[in-house]
């Protein structure tokens, strides 16, 4: 396996899934991703999911570009580069028990709860509002366990943190 900091990976049981689309918005690699509709020519549209705690999302995340075209050219890893909105965005689909390394944590500042950014191995996670992760405990909202312990409740607006997730 690659360095989990360079992609978007995971364990997978049976054929990963992926999926292509259209980012609807500025998407950055590790965010829990929805489609929103379909352009012009019928492709799907993906945006972070934008809500809180959402009920039964889809454990699908956006993938850093395969291509180099795609990339910004820039030394920046490119799990760090955005997917400029109506560029493709791949998307990699999750089933109950893979895992996802790369996935986003939620920033303390951002939560109205800090404490939900502050997650231990095994602790539910559900959406945020930005598609980054957070710790729940709203039933029918968490769609991942925590595979490792981070602290992110203290980091400023924004900076959210890599975490290692099992999907539900």
């Amino acid at each position: 396996m690659s360095d989990p900091t360079a992609t978007i990976e995971g364990k997978t049981y049976g054929e990963p899934i992926y999926k292509e689309g259209e980012a609807g918005s500025d998407l950055t690699p590790g965010e829990l991703l929805v489609q929103t509709g379909t352009n012009a020519q019928g492709e799907p549209i993906y945006d972070a999911v934008a809500s809180v705690e959402e009920l039964g999302p889809q454990a699908q995340f956006a993938q850093v570009p395969s291509t180099p075209p795609q990339r910004d050219g820039s030394d920046t890893d490119p799990v760090d580069q955005t997917i400029d909105a109506g560029t493709l965005v791949e998307v990699r689909v999750f089933r109950s028990g893979d895992t996802v390394k790369g996935a986003l944590l939620a920033s303390g500042t951002d939560l109205a709860t800090a404490a939900e950014a502050d997650v231990s191995p095994g602790d539910r996670l559900g959406s945020y509002s930005d598609g980054s992760l957070k710790a729940t405990t709203t039933a029918g909202a968490a769609v991942a366990v925590a595979d490792e312990a981070v602290d992110n409740s203290g980091a400023a607006a924004g900076e959210r943190a890599r975490i290692s997730v099992e999907v539900l």
